[in-house]
């Protein structure tokens, strides 16, 4: 087992919507088993953001994070990439968690967007 430190900025915009670190499938896997195209979700003619994702999957598949929150996970050492997820389904970019493990960096989610376009979740 590994250990990483993982922080969620914490950022007005999108401060209420919950993130969730998933990490045991990959990016592609993980759009192909739920048909995702595109790491952005669709938005309706009123400008609000289409849900692509169930909740209560996203919580059996991932771990929750909340703004201005810091956890620490464990993964199993065939554990490599990670990514973040909306609620919505809007995806943010992989990383290899070895990398911020043999340099005992923290993992950093940042929020972007949130005035014009949808808030959403980028590892820095």
């Amino acid at each position: 087992m590994k250990k990483i430190v993982i922080t969620r900025k914490k950022k007005f915009a999108g401060a209420m919507m919950p993130y969730w670190i998933v990490y045991q499938k990959t990016k592609a896997e993980f759009m192909s088993e739920f048909g995702l195209e595109g790491d952005a979700c669709n938005m309706s003619e009123a400008g609000f953001p289409i849900a692509r994702l169930d909740v209560e999957e996203l919580d059996r598949i991932g771990t929750r994070i909340m703004n201005g929150q810091t956890i620490e996970l464990e993964l199993a050492d065939d554990i490599s990439g990670m990514f973040v997820s909306t609620m919505d389904g809007y995806l943010s970019n992989e990383i290899n968690a070895d990398e911020y493990i043999s340099s005992e960096k923290t993992v950093v989610i940042n929020t972007k967007g949130g005035f014009k376009d949808l808030s959403h979740p980028v590892i820095e």
